[in-house]
């Protein structure tokens, strides 16, 4: 059996060790078959750089043929594209790694990775027209500055299409880590004016012949900066575009299931789709985290969990997610509990713009792979909307994190104390871990317009963690009414189910009226109709009201006291 190496992205060495490949050479055909310039957005690790280098191998004139690399798959039977094989100069570089904390940093390490791009072409140095020759060596000894930087693009692709008398095959890889660094160490402006003139200038070749086609690949498009504002020949090709390249990175199911059944692993596949499936690339293609796919077959018999995670930078996300005021975390709130999330996605983005707006940061976590988009509709304003979910149980786990990052700055667990009182009914203690966290973690600003919705977000988002456990609705219509929170147990482990009613009180407002009416509430308004009818018995059935009085919860449970109190009246 063929080994399966996990981060392998080196097409070349992978296929000369005969290791495990699942193949996606048809990508080439589609290249071909496109646009001068295609700019791929996609998430991390679902086989951009392999990909990236697959294309190296294929077009790239070297003196010793790649051709054998392709021997077997599925391009090789397309003779026209077969044709192109090893034909043409190409520029290659990946920028993933251009990080640092100044820009002075990050240009510095701009300078050191186009020398290495320079120094893979140094044969072609003695036919560069003098003009340009003390700039090629200024960039070969790492010496050049940012005006030379930014020229050398555009005039490598000269040099080599002047030497081999060939067009030229630009391939870039993560064209947009370093803007992402950029913005979360606040250099972002310095970024995005380096990468237009470099990277846009390069593509809008002065000579239209001198290239032959340019691949960008990245998490998302970063257009309303203008970076490709001149390119009228650039073709997106975004995880919503239908077309030839939805099913070209990502495992699509077939191909989860032949790699499952290759190494005998097939009956694991229900448990693969629960945790790594869920996302739709084009419209209808459905598509698999390779990374994560890969990592459970390697490690198997290891449990599945989670692995796309571990290696991917979720900084940005959290960073977003925190900053987001109450509409974020009220839509974080409907996300969680599988409420429809309906919003326009957005390919044009500005980081800067990310927080300004719901529609921002969830365009951003779509096209990052925290998302999944389905059923586009127009909205009144003829806004193109998707129904938005967490895409499978892996993805589930970033937003659980998140809350949990959030509660780190507390010294004890909060999230685990405070839902293990209010299974076990410790509501005393619920009430007081409750008020150690609204005066450690709930913001003025969140409370100050919508109080009630405010707290009401907070303790949903605390109960986050029981997913697995209770269905959690926010917000249902249940009786005669809407609930806050209902809590459905669905484990034997928890065997109590929970109706949660907020109410937010003046200072000067009596308490005891305020539960009164909580009470009265909950039980005039069939609020357990909702659990009875899926089977819930009356006596598993706790009814909670949480009085918030000046930034003070008082907890209390619907008793038979009190029953019987609002009965009589």
């Amino acid at each position: 059996m063929r080994n399966l190496n996990i981060g392998n992205s080196d097409f070349k060495k992978l296929r000369l060790n005969n290791e495990y490949f699942v193949d996606k050479s048809l990508l080439i055909k589609a290249v071909l078959d496109g646009s001068d310039v295609t700019l791929l957005p996609r998430p991390r690790r679902f086989g951009k750089t392999l990909n990236m280098t697959m294309l190296r191998y294929f077009f790239e004139k070297t003196s010793a043929s790649n051709a054998d690399l392709f021997t077997g798959l599925k391009i090789a039977d397309d003779a026209e594209a077969m044709q192109h094989q090893g034909q043409y100069p190409v520029i290659y570089l990946s920028l993933k790694d251009i990080k640092g904390e100044t820009w002075e940093q990050a240009l510095k390490k701009i300078g050191i990775k186009i020398a290495e791009i320079f120094n893979v072409h140094k044969n072609i140095a003695k036919r560069v027209d003098n003009g340009q020759a003390e700039r090629f060596h200024d960039i070969l000894k790492e010496r050049a500055d940012r005006t030379t930087l930014t020229l050398s693009l555009s005039e490598l692709i000269s040099h080599l299409y002047i030497f081999y008398q060939k067009p030229v095959v630009i391939l870039i890889d993560e064209y947009d880590s370093p803007v992402i660094e950029a913005y979360q160490n606040g250099y972002y402006n310095e970024m995005i004016s380096f990468m237009r003139e470099w990277l846009g200038g390069g593509l809008k070749h002065t000579d239209g012949q001198a290239t032959f086609r340019a691949v960008i690949t990245g998490i998302m498009r970063i257009t309303r900066e203008s970076i490709f504002s001149d390119l009228n020949n650039l073709d997106v090709c975004s995880i919503l575009t239908p077309g030839s390249f939805a099913d070209k990175f990502g495992f699509t199911e077939s191909e989860v299931k032949q790699l499952l059944a290759d190494f005998q692993l097939s009956k694991q596949f229900p448990a693969v789709q629960e945790w790594y499936n869920g996302y739709k690339f084009g419209g209808n293609v459905t598509i698999y985290n390779p990374w994560s796919v890969v990592n459970f077959v390697k490690k198997y018999p290891a449990p599945i969990g989670p692995q796309w995670l571990n290696t991917s930078s979720n900084g940005l996300v959290h960073q977003e997610l925190a900053n987001g005021g109450l509409e974020l975390k009220r839509d974080l709130e409907k996300l969680l509990t599988g409420a429809e999330l309906r919003y326009p996605i957005t390919e044009y983005t500005i980081f800067e713009d990310i927080g300004t707006n719901p529609e921002n940061i969830w365009s951003f976590l779509y096209f990052a792979g925290y998302l999944n988009a389905t059923d586009p509709q127009y909205n009144i304003f003829d806004q193109l909307t998707y129904s938005l979910s967490i895409p499978n149980r892996e993805v589930s786990i970033v937003y659980q994190d998140f809350i949990k990052r959030w509660q780190r700055q507390l010294k004890f667990n909060a999230a685990n104390d405070l839902v293990l009182a209010l299974i076990n009914e410790n509501y005393a203690e619920f009430q007081r871990l409750l008020n150690e966290l609204i005066c450690h973690l709930v913001s003025y600003h969140d409370v100050a317009r919508y109080p009630e919705a405010a707290y009401h977000c907070f303790v949903l988002g605390l109960l986050a963690c029981l997913r697995t456990v209770y269905n959690i609705s926010s917000n249902p219509e249940s009786g005669y009414g809407r609930a806050d929170i209902i809590m459905r147990s669905k484990s034997n482990n928890c065997p109590l189910s929970f109706i949660i009613e907020f109410k937010v009180i003046k200072q000067d407002e009596d308490l005891e009226t305020a539960l009164a009416e909580a009470f009265e509430q909950i039980e005039v308004k069939a609020y357990d109709n909702r659990l009875t009818e899926a089977g819930v018995k009356p006596e598993a059935i706790r009814k909670l009201v949480v009085i918030i009085q000046h930034n003070i919860a008082v907890v209390r449970q619907l008793e038979a006291s009190h029953k019987s109190a609002i009965k009589s009246d």
